[in-house]
């Protein structure tokens, strides 16, 4: 295949997927491999709890402190929280509607 080759001749790539990647922008096998992501989440440097800022995404290795709570907000929907903390300070993790991670996390326990 030819970098200049349609993305339709793709195996796996059908009429609806073609018309998703020309709206991005994507015509050609070389448009496809040279797409890169607006974005990402940089999970290679985790960091200390202090170093943190409140709502920010970063990585982080702690100690679960508490039990996993999961408590019923309404009509169904679910709230899960649980406290961590390293040599820096402590923080509440919060989701919502994710009750399968109870399973996930020990008091004790690196996360």
């Amino acid at each position: 295949m030819k970098l200049d080759e349609d993305v339709k001749y793709i195996k796996g790539v059908g009429p609806n997927r073609v018309q998703i990647l020309n709206k991005i922008g994507i015509f050609t096998l070389k448009d496809l491999i040279t797409y890169y992501p607006r974005g990402y989440e940089d999970r290679s440097k985790p960091k200390n709890i202090c170093e943190c800022v409140n709502g920010e995404v970063a990585l982080i290795e702690a100690v679960a402190t508490s039990r996993f709570i999961d408590t019923r907000i309404s009509k169904g929907r679910t709230m899960q929280k649980i406290n961590i903390g390293d040599e820096t300070g402590q923080a509440t993790i919060t989701w919502f509607n994710q009750p399968y991670l109870k399973s996930k996390f020990q008091v004790r326990k690196k996360i």
